[in-house]
């Protein structure tokens, strides 16, 4: 009894916390409010019996899970906030860091922080210095809360600044903050996912300091997914668990808009990723042509919203022949919304949430005309099919299959695909896992395959976005790849 009294009263503080720090509404009026208790006057909650307070503390705890989409646990929150508050006024505070003045230090030090591997860089900043120096004596600390009290956008965890003046403002500080963080970084340049905290943040009615943390571990996350190979296997997975697939291939669409317009179509093709091709016809039937362009479609949900990726066509052409991220002008990210989860019938592009609108059209209905179809087939047999030519590049169609495949600790086996009528023992792709990080996630359930691009062809690893050239003799030895005969430990 009296371990559950000391209990309640340890969530009476915490209860306590969150309201002095307003974490969860930005004004101890607005607190009281939610709570139904009165804090205006000369109540506080630490007159609230312990045993209520708690039950308060545990409502509020579901409360800021699902509001965080069940990812930020409140209690450990305040406990990383605590310490990384204490180790900001005893080490850091007097280093005297000014947020505006000193920001390409506290990008040194996210990079630091975020990058595997990454050695203390040479400078001769004493202030950058001494703040890692400071960082490698208390690895235990956590980068968000630290980072959010540099920014001063969270006040130290005894701090008694009062309520919140400006929340908006403090949102938009930390998104220019990691928008300016990732154009000076040169292999990520761009961050969708601040774009997606942007949406989010905009349509919640009540905005807090709650939120900002959950935002600054989503950034944070995001870009070391893009820079880590082995964060972004995890990155795939998440996204892989909450992709969607209905069924909307083996069906023609046209535009809702222009139904009048019998000319052009839209035909979804699944892929062995789990994602789609969508294929736009434009029948010339005056030339007999048939002039297509090609974009490729992911389905899947964020943050209690069905999104719908499209990237262009020329998305396989930067990754594997100019090795670098797309950015945004050629993906877009739509909210999205269906008549049916499983089979709709029709699919509308609600709004944009990132990227450029890469997409002519905001609503899709099925064709459900039998001889419309049959008249579409009839054409696609006759016509002259004409790739559309995307931003100069030239349309290059590819085909990504699986390969039998097989994992020892040290390294990855890919079965070679034996040419028609060819005669021949099996040979194997011998892929070490030294090579990328990422390859020591890749279990047998990942897609693993073969990826052929006009006269090139590559080893592909799904899952993290890694592609082997194994063309030839000279880009197998490249991309540190063997042939072998036999599977061997």
């Amino acid at each position: 009894m009296k371990h559950d009294n000391q209990e309640d009263i340890q969530l009476r503080n915490r209860l306590n916390d969150l309201c002095q720090l307003r974490l969860f509404r930005n004004t101890k009026k607005e607190f009281g409010e939610y709570i139904e208790y009165n804090l205006t006057t000369n109540n506080s909650i630490q007159r609230i019996k312990p045993f209520t307070a708690r039950c308060l503390y545990r409502e509020l705890e579901k409360q800021i899970l699902q509001d965080t989409y069940n990812e930020l646990d409140i209690n450990e929150t305040l406990e990383t906030y605590k310490e990384a508050s204490e180790f900001y006024i005893h080490e850091i505070k007097k280093i005297n860091i000014n947020p505006e003045t000193d920001v390409d230090l506290l990008y040194a030090y996210l990079r630091y922080v975020c990058i595997n591997n990454l050695e203390s860089p040479e400078c001769n900043d004493k202030k950058l210095n001494k703040l890692l120096n400071a960082i490698n004596k208390r690895p235990t600390v956590q980068l968000v809360p630290l980072l959010l009290i540099m920014l001063k956008i969270l006040p130290t965890y005894k701090s008694k600044q009062g309520d919140v003046k400006d929340i908006d403002g403090d949102f938009i500080k930390l998104h220019h903050f990691f928008t300016e963080f990732a154009r000076k970084e040169p292999s990520v340049q761009e961050m969708p996912v601040l774009e997606f905290m942007k949406y989010d943040f905009t349509r919640h009615k009540q905005k807090n300091r709650i939120m900002l943390i959950y935002m600054t571990y989503c950034a944070i996350n995001n870009f070391c997914s893009l820079i880590n190979a082995t964060d972004s296997y995890d990155l795939a997975i998440h996204i892989n668990h909450n992709t969607q697939l209905p069924d909307i291939g083996e069906h023609y669409w046209y535009d809702t808009d222009h139904y009048n317009d019998t000319t052009t179509f839209w035909d979804f093709e699944q892929t062995a990723t789990d994602n789609y091709f969508l294929y736009q016809y434009k029948f010339k039937l005056d030339l007999q042509e048939i002039h297509r362009k090609r974009f490729e479609i992911t389905l899947f949900n964020q943050w209690n919203t069905l999104v719908l990726y499209a990237a262009k066509s020329s998305y396989m052409h930067i990754l594997l022949k100019e090795k670098k991220q797309i950015q945004t002008d050629k993906q877009a990210w739509y909210k999205c919304e269906m008549d049916d989860t499983q089979s709709p019938l029709k699919i509308e592009l609600c709004e944009l949430v990132a990227g450029k609108a890469i997409l002519d059209f905001q609503s899709l209905t099925r064709l459900t005309d039998e001889k419309m179809t049959e008249q579409i087939n009839n054409w696609k047999e006759k016509f002259k099919m004409i790739d559309i030519k995307e931003d100069g590049q030239a349309e290059e169609d590819y085909e990504f299959r699986a390969a039998p495949f097989a994992i020892t600790e040290e390294c990855i086996f890919i079965k070679q695909e034996a040419k028609e009528n060819e005669e021949k023992p099996d040979w194997y792709y011998r892929v070490p896992k030294e090579i990328n990080e990422g390859l020591k996630k890749i279990t047998i359930n990942d897609f693993v395959g073969i990826l052929t691009i006009q006269e090139k062809k590559y080893i592909g690893f799904s899952p993290i976005s890694l592609f082997l050239d194994v063309t030839n003799d000279e880009a197998i030895k490249e991309s540190k790849v063997e042939l072998v005969e036999r599977i061997f430990l």
